[in-house]
């Protein structure tokens, strides 16, 4: 073996030891800051391409993204793009051949119940190809019917699919509320708070939808309490009915996907910083490495692929 060889050989096996990520945990304290990114990050989160499964809260979260991007497409890029759900194969369709930069791949798979919802993910991702070189990032959102959800499942349904795809990323959501004070928000805030409490312990990157829909544009938040507990519930201004997002929440949520998206162009800020843990060292490389292609997770050079160069690039910040 070759000196050059040996040198990536360890870098690769430092990588497998690398200390776990810090979690990123993205609520309503993020939405304010997408309005001051630079617009080198609106560029480069312009590259990304996501599966997003979903029943109708999903398709008001994509109502405000599609307002987002009408309203200024230089500067909010991301466009979604419907893709088909397979109800007889509990999948969604294959990804096209090539995905395109800027893309939401949107599924609305409905509503089949919560157990089955989380089939249809792994399923898209596994038996579809919804993963890495299709798309970088990929997420599930239940619905606020789902109240009887099992945590547990949800989160070993994501540990495993990480496991399996490591160059993905999967993105943790937490269950929309509604502005009803009752036992079955009691069991949404219950949910969401093993899913933030698993994002907080393992690393995870997590959209939390529910504490965005909870607290006014002013940051107030909107509660409730219930047998000398405090539960979080949807702020009215936010809905239309009570449940569902109207035009205001919509694009309130959807500004939040932008803070979450600006998690994997460097959230953490430290520059060749891929797998977003807050330093840059041979784990980063790793990801680069298994990036090289037509795919934007490991560009350093913002071109649009991933490539020698960009390897070159992050050796600079590793030894520079």
């Amino acid at each position: 073996m070759g000196r050059s060889s040996t040198f990536f050989a360890a870098l690769l096996a430092a990588s497998a030891i690398a200390a776990p990520a810090a979690a990123q945990i993205v609520d309503h304290g993020a939405i304010d800051a997408v309005a001051s990114y630079p617009q080198s990050v609106m560029d480069a989160i312009g590259q990304q391409r996501w599966l997003f499964t979903h029943a109708s809260v999903g398709g008001n979260i994509i109502s405000g993204m599609e307002s987002l991007h009408s309203s200024d497409p230089t500067r909010y890029q991301l466009d979604p793009v419907s893709v088909s759900y397979l109800s007889g194969e509990e999948r969604v369709e294959d990804p096209p051949e090539p995905t395109v930069a800027g893309t939401i791949y949107e599924c609305q798979r409905g509503n089949p119940g919560w157990s089955a919802k989380f089939q249809i993910f792994d399923n898209s991702v596994r038996t579809s190809g919804w993963h890495l070189p299709a798309v970088d990032a990929a997420m599930d959102k239940l619905c606020y019917i789902d109240q009887n959800a099992d945590a547990a499942t949800y989160l070993q349904t994501m540990q495993d699919l990480e496991d399996d795809y490591p160059t993905t990323r999967f993105v943790y959501t937490t269950m929309p509320l509604t502005t009803a004070e009752d036992s079955n928000n009691i069991l949404r805030n219950r949910y969401n708070a093993a899913v933030r409490q698993f994002c907080r312990d393992n690393g995870k990157l997590l959209f939390d939808i529910a504490d965005m829909e909870a607290h006014r544009p002013d940051g107030t938040a909107v509660t409730f309490t219930s047998g000398g507990e405090t539960y979080q519930k949807l702020y009215a201004d936010y809905s239309s009915d009570g449940g569902h997002l109207n035009s205001d929440g919509s694009i309130r949520i959807a500004t939040g996907w932008y803070a979450v998206a600006r998690e994997l162009v460097g959230g953490t800020g430290v520059p060749g910083d891929l797998d977003q843990d807050g330093d840059a060292d041979a784990g980063d490389l790793a990801v680069q490495i298994g990036c090289h292609g037509p795919f934007s997770c490991g560009d350093m050079d913002a071109d649009g692929d991933t490539d020698g160069d960009d390897t070159v690039a992050l050796l600079g910040i590793l030894f520079g």
